[in-house]
């Protein structure tokens, strides 16, 4: 079919035509052959804040205070003239296209860190179909933290990593949520993925993902942890045989009680090494290379399956 290069033309055809599946975004790129930038200022009067990036659907530019305490965001404008004379292109733009407010207007200023924390710049995630706007502020790092209560060894310890759900049409903060002497890689947003509704948030210290769901209202709520158990009964399982082997050493069968912290590799990590080893076993067909490559990668992965980098 015979595609018309006038944008006019264009326009009009989207306003009758419908996109076939799955196109919408090819056909919306094709008014760039039409509508493309033409003219660049320089030296535009910024305010003195940390930019971010624009939200997916362009509504909103997130940025923060340069002592990341504060979230502001704007709203793009975009700036606007006329002019009345013939040959237009000559002529400059006027004084009010170098400053910063002709084409941003500031919606709100919000506080989000707390004393002692600061807001990690590089986090940030959009949930485009409520305007929702995920945003991270931490504490200091402790490098050299002793490894207690399940921690592994080698993973620094952040004191307090607060997560805060805003909605960003107005700046309401509607829920938080805390992880103390915890480590989640904040830095662009690798310790966390958001799929529709889902965040996941990957617990580097411990070991586990921690699945939330993001309701309507604003309200995060706990779906599961995936780390030392994998399905809803492990636990139940293990604790059931825990009981069946203590009853036998009770009527006279002597057996020697697994320590709940040392004797298994958590649910996640023996997932991870299964995964690892049918790869292996898939690619091998000398089964003392099998052996050898299992046992290296099984050294490898001895401290931990999931890792910073």
């Amino acid at each position: 079919m015979f595609k018309s290069n006038n944008v006019t033309a264009r326009l009009f055809e989207r306003q009758i035509c419908t996109s076939a599946p799955g196109t919408s975004i090819h056909r919306a790129r094709r008014f760039y052959e039409n509508i493309v930038p033409s003219y660049t200022i320089y030296d535009v009067e910024c305010p003195d804040h940390s930019f971010r990036k624009f939200t997916d659907d362009g509504l909103y530019l997130v940025s923060f205070s340069r002592n990341h305490q504060d979230l502001v965001v704007y709203r793009p404008t975009w700036l606007t003239f006329s002019c009345k004379e013939e040959d237009c292109d000559t002529h400059d733009l006027p004084l009010k296209a170098r400053k910063f407010e002709s084409f941003f207007t500031q919606l709100y200023s919000v506080t989000l860190a707390s004393s002692g924390e600061l807001i990690c710049k590089d986090f940030f995630l959009y949930m485009e179909s409520n305007q929702f706007g995920l945003f991270a502020t931490s504490t200091a790092q402790i490098h050299d933290a002793p490894p207690t209560g399940g921690a592994i060894q080698g993973v620094p310890s952040v004191e307090k990593i607060t997560f805060h759900l805003l909605r960003l049409e107005d700046g309401a903060i509607l829920d938080e949520r805390v992880f103390h002497n915890d480590y989640v890689n904040l830095a662009h947003s690798i310790g966390a993925f958001l799929y529709d509704d889902l965040l996941a948030i990957v617990s580097l210290r411990y070991q586990r993902i921690h699945i939330l769901q993001i309701r309507d209202s604003g309200d995060l709520v706990d779906v599961r942890a995936i780390g030392e158990f994998c399905r809803e009964d492990d636990e139940l399982f293990l604790n059931s045989n825990s009981q069946v082997l203590v009853n036998h050493v009770g009527n006279g069968f002597h057996h020697s009680l697994p320590e709940s912290e040392t004797s298994f590799l958590s649910g996640i990590k023996q997932r991870l090494l299964s995964f690892i080893f049918r790869g292996i076993w898939n690619e091998e067909t000398d089964q003392t290379m099998l052996n050898r490559s299992f046992d290296g990668g099984l050294k490898a992965k001895k401290n931990g399956a999931l890792y910073k980098d």
